[in-house]
C-alpha cells in the first residue's frame, strides 16, 4: 500500500524539513532594522531573542496590525511591538504535531527550539506545504494555474 500524506506527516519530525535559518533579532532591535533584515527575504517573520532563549516573534501581520492602530515609530524597538511568549515546538517532535499547534492557534510561523529553550528555526506552513509537494509532487503539482484553464499540451505550452 503506498504511503499517505497523513502518514508521512505522522512519521516525519519538524527536523526532517529543510528549513532556512529564522531570522533572529534582541528586543531592542528597532522596527527600521527588522524591516530591511526581512526585505528580501522569503520569511515574514523574526524570532525575537534574550540571549538565545524565544521571548517573541514579530511577524508581517504584526506590523499591519500596528501601523492600523497608528502605533508605528521605525526608531521604536521591536520589543514593544512583538507577540510576546509566543507558542514554541521542539524540532525532534513530529510534523503532525506542530501542524495541530499552528491550525489550533491560527499561526503562519512557529518558533523552533530545543530542550532548553533556544532559538532553532521557524517553521512556516510554506514549509510544510514545499515538504508535501517535494512527496507527493504528482498529486500536488499537477493543476493548471487557473482551475478552469486547459492545457494544449502536457507540458503546458
Amino acid at each position: 500500500m503506498p504511503e499517505t500524506i497523513v502518514d508521512i506527516l505522522r512519521r516525519a519530525k519538524v527536523g526532517d524539513i529543510a528549513l532556512d535559518t529564522a531570522p533572529t533579532v534582541h528586543p531592542d532591535a528597532t522596527l527600521e532594522q527588522v524591516c530591511r533584515l526581512l526585505e528580501g527575504r522569503e520569511r515574514s517573520a523574526v524570532v525575537v531573542c534574550d540571549g538565545e532563549q524565544v521571548c517573541g516573534i514579530f511577524t508581517q501581520r504584526d506590523l499591519l496590525y500596528r501601523a492600523a492602530e497608528g502605533a508605528l515609530d521605525p526608531k521604536g524597538a521591536i520589543g514593544e511591538l512583538m507577540t510576546r511568549s509566543p507558542r514554541t515546538f521542539q524540532a525532534g517532535r513530529p510534523l503532525s504535531e506542530a501542524l495541530d499547534v499552528m491550525v489550533e492557534g491560527g499561526f503562519r510561523q512557529l518558533p523552533l527550539v530545543d530542550g532548553e529553550g533556544r532559538a532553532r528555526g521557524l517553521l512556516t506552513t510554506w514549509d510544510v506545504l514545499a515538504f508535501i509537494a517535494r512527496r507527493f509532487p504528482e498529486e500536488t503539482l499537477n493543476l493548471p494555474p487557473r482551475l478552469h484553464q486547459v492545457l494544449s499540451t502536457p507540458e503546458g505550452a
